[in-house]
């Protein structure tokens, strides 16, 4: 990926990325059209501009399942509204109402205080940050990431449960491999336990939390990820299920 941020061709790079995730990519490109040539057109130009973009130094930071995976949403509405009149499937029609167009990754890394979290993220297997993307940041109903990740529905539920599990444990550690002293470690444990009981908290806690910045932040942090975590199953959820 180096190669083409600094302008250089890697063909041999390419070919491994396109390998790696040429078929995760054209299952969830299957999913946006109802013609599978549109599919297989939709996932080629999404390299392309994935390519294009890093070779011009943007593009993914990290991992490359989720940018692509974005860019071949993007480009369907973009082409479906364009000369081309590629036609939606019904599930991905909706989309288009009130898609986003800003970068693929605005959800990760649009904001710098949240290095922590991205980091977490990105040490994360593939497997789990792709269903955490598609789940809680694109909020793909469970059969549409079936597809994408060639498993059941239910495997889909129990993946995202243990990849959102992941990503608090792992956001913890590093939360207490920064702690500054020896009283934000010692009150690490207690904010993730907190934050498990819904933000139920000792007063101990709550005097560490109102005087240390740092650990605040942390909490608040923790709070919006379970939020999403609570909320991912419902909002994940086919049209017709919801409420």
């Amino acid at each position: 990926m180096e190669g083409y941020r600094s302008g250089s061709s890697s063909p041999a790079a390419a070919d491994l990325l396109y390998r790696r995730h040429h078929q995760a990519t054209l299952r969830y490109a299957l999913t946006c059209c109802r013609d599978p040539h549109d599919a297989e057109d939709l996932a080629s130009e999404a390299f392309f501009r994935t390519f294009q973009a890093v070779r011009a130094g943007g593009g993914p930071r990290g991992p490359w399942r989720p940018y692509l995976l974005t860019v071949v949403r993007h480009t369907a509405m973009e082409w479906s509204a364009g000369e081309r009149r590629v036609l939606l499937t019904a599930d991905f029609e909706p989309w288009r109402q009130h898609a986003s167009t800003a970068d693929p990754q605005q959800h990760l890394v649009a904001r710098e205080d949240r290095r922590l979290l991205i980091r977490s993220f990105r040490g994360l297997p593939e497997r789990w940050r792709t269903v955490l993307w598609l789940t809680l940041v694109e909020e793909e109903p469970p059969h549409r990431v079936a597809m994408v990740l060639g498993i059941s529905p239910s495997g889909v539920t129990s993946l995202a449960f243990r990849a959102r599990e992941g990503l608090r444990e792992s956001y913890l550690r590093a939360h207490l491999e920064s702690a500054r002293d020896d009283r934000c470690r010692h009150y690490s444990g207690q904010i993730g336990a907190s934050v498990r009981r819904g933000g139920v908290r000792g007063r101990a806690l709550g005097r560490h939390l109102a005087e240390c910045a740092f650990c605040s932040h942390a909490y608040r942090e923790l709070l919006g990820l379970n939020a999403a975590m609570r909320t991912a199953p419902r909002t994940a959820a086919p049209a017709g299920a919801r409420g």
